[in-house]
């Protein structure tokens, strides 16, 4: 890699555990927000009326990572773990994957397509699915977008 390279947004792989093969179309939605108290105003003064204001971490709040993978004709994967990570709608009770968590990366690559960054994720879960809009005449490839709840994320590369 050269020293100082600027990373391609096109370069680029959403790794997730025992669905490694997937195709990506797009990902976005990589983030989080950390909470804050006392940045805002004054909470209060001290002597001689001077105000005391300092941010405080209070918390953390984590975005939804959207992955928007190309659909293959005999791959129902996506789907059948979205729909086994959440109980039966009229029935209730247990999912069958039983709460289970995935853990996955999202991975940008240099010009000479050797890994150059990396964000490690845990305890992914699939919070909504959908297929692409299907119409008469439509033009583009079919897709199954996912979008995923975690519980972590960092930057390790």
């Amino acid at each position: 890699m050269a020293k100082g390279e600027i990373l391609a947004c096109s370069k680029f792989y959403f790794q997730l555990d025992g669905l490694e093969d997937l195709i990506v179309k797009k990902v976005s939605g990589v983030g989080n927000t950390l909470q804050t108290a006392g940045d805002m105003k004054s909470f209060g003064v001290t002597k001689g009326g001077k105000s005391a204001i300092q941010a405080t971490v209070t918390g953390v709040t984590n975005s939804a990572i959207t992955v928007e993978f190309v659909a293959t004709s005999d791959d129902k994967r996506l789907v059948e773990w979205y729909t086994e990570s959440h109980s039966e709608v009229i029935a209730g009770g247990g999912t069958k994957t039983k709460g289970a968590r995935k853990t996955g990366s999202v991975v940008l690559y240099n010009q000479g397509g050797e890994e150059a960054a990396r964000w490690n994720i845990t305890g992914i879960m699939p919070k909504t699915y959908k297929s692409s809009k299907l119409a008469a005449g439509e033009e583009g490839l079919s897709t199954e977008t996912v979008e995923f709840a975690y519980e972590s994320m960092h930057r390790i590369k």
